[in-house]
């Protein structure tokens, strides 16, 4: 046993500290110069008669010329007062070019589809419309399209508030952000965020978008990352400005929780690349691992696991304290504490449900 836990957790450690090299290249990268192209942001909305205004509001603050973008509001099917919220926003914000259009089809993918088609822009930008833009989020995605770029990451954080349910999504979620932000730093398109997202037009008619995948209701974002990085080796970047962080509001319940991220994880069994799926199976055992250093240690009362305990502790600390340094965000010791105890089982959890369980999003069963 003792063996075993040597093998995972040395493997571990050195993925751990590649990570933390690929968050450190990242950081040190100089956005290229400005080119003021012609720029669609296209967001499927759906229920989101709270948080739309406040999106639409961010877009108004933009330092990118107001008549260098247009926004398209794509409405999946509804059944709340978005479409007549999103009539007044248009009267409201005249100089902005703002089109509202109801999906002909179900679902996010046909509902950006749809959009792309209609949009003017040669470079397409996505967001979602319970998010908030920061003033420089347009130019900076933009700024970090060089010649042969098709598509770039953006970077998205959990607002937090007074609750500490907030804090522990926040972290959890800058650590999986993190990742793939990391990755990227070593040239491996593993994950993305649709949240903040930006490619060009051409590539995303060139691979046929979401064709094969609109069946699947999560995954827009990387399955077309994914596409386009197959089609175009070495095209896809990180944004590279550092004033881009997209913001996202935290989910109001363990119930909502469990189910946005039972249909983040039910793509697993869609993904066809190779190097995600062995990720994401060896995350599933190193949590499964940690459950077993740590009962193996408690009974054996052994010196060196606990100095493993000690080091894998400290070393996902540096991460995630660089990660929040990025996303210029507060790092919360008492989240982080928490986290290493429940974050084990809720891996374990999730990764086994996502393959089995049914869930609901946005008043859909899936």
């Amino acid at each position: 046993m003792l063996i075993y836990l040597l093998v995972i957790f040395n493997s571990y450690f050195l993925f751990m500290l590649l990570l933390i090299a690929g968050m450190i290249k990242i950081g040190g990268k100089e956005p290229a110069k400005s080119v003021k192209s012609f720029v669609s942001v296209v967001v499927a909305v759906r229920n989101e008669e709270g948080t739309v205004s406040n999106l639409i509001e961010s877009l108004v603050r933009q330092t990118y010329p107001k008549d260098t973008f247009e926004i398209i509001l794509v409405d999946d099917h509804s059944t709340d007062k978005t479409p007549e919220i999103i009539s007044q926003l248009i009267k409201q914000y005249p100089t902005l070019k703002i089109t509202k259009i109801s999906s002909q089809h179900i679902g996010k993918k046909r509902a950006i589809t749809q959009g792309v088609e209609v949009a003017k822009g040669e470079i397409i930008l996505t967001t979602d419309a319970d998010c908030v833009t920061p003033s420089g989020w347009i130019e900076g995605m933009i700024n970090s399209f060089q010649e042969n770029t098709q598509l770039v990451i953006g970077v998205v954080k959990i607002k937090t508030d007074r609750t500490f349910f907030s804090k522990l999504q926040a972290l959890e979620f800058s650590s999986v952000l993190g990742s793939g932000i990391a990755l990227m730093g070593w040239g491996r398109a593993v994950m993305c965020n649709g949240a903040s997202l930006a490619f060009r037009k051409s590539a995303f008619i060139e691979v046929r978008g979401y064709e094969g995948n609109f069946e699947i209701p999560s995954g827009d974002d990387e399955f077309l990352m994914r596409k386009i990085d197959s089609k175009y080796p070495r095209a896809i970047a990180v944004v590279s400005q550092k004033d881009c962080v997209v913001e996202t509001t935290p989910l109001s319940s363990m119930k909502e929780f469990v189910q946005q991220r039972l249909r983040w994880a039910g793509k697993w069994k869609a993904n066809n690349s190779v190097y995600a799926r062995a990720l994401a199976v060896y995350i599933l055992l190193v949590q499964a691992s940690w459950l077993i250093l740590i009962g193996t240690a408690v009974l054996q009362d052994s010196v060196k696991l606990y100095l493993l305990i000690l080091l894998k502790i400290c070393i996902e600390f540096s991460f995630l304290f660089l990660v929040s340094n990025y996303l210029k965000q507060r790092f919360q010791i008492l989240a982080f504490i928490v986290l290493q105890i429940i974050y084990p089982f809720y891996v374990i959890y999730i990764g086994i449900l996502s393959q089995f369980g049914i869930y609901t999003w946005k008043g859909r069963s899936v």
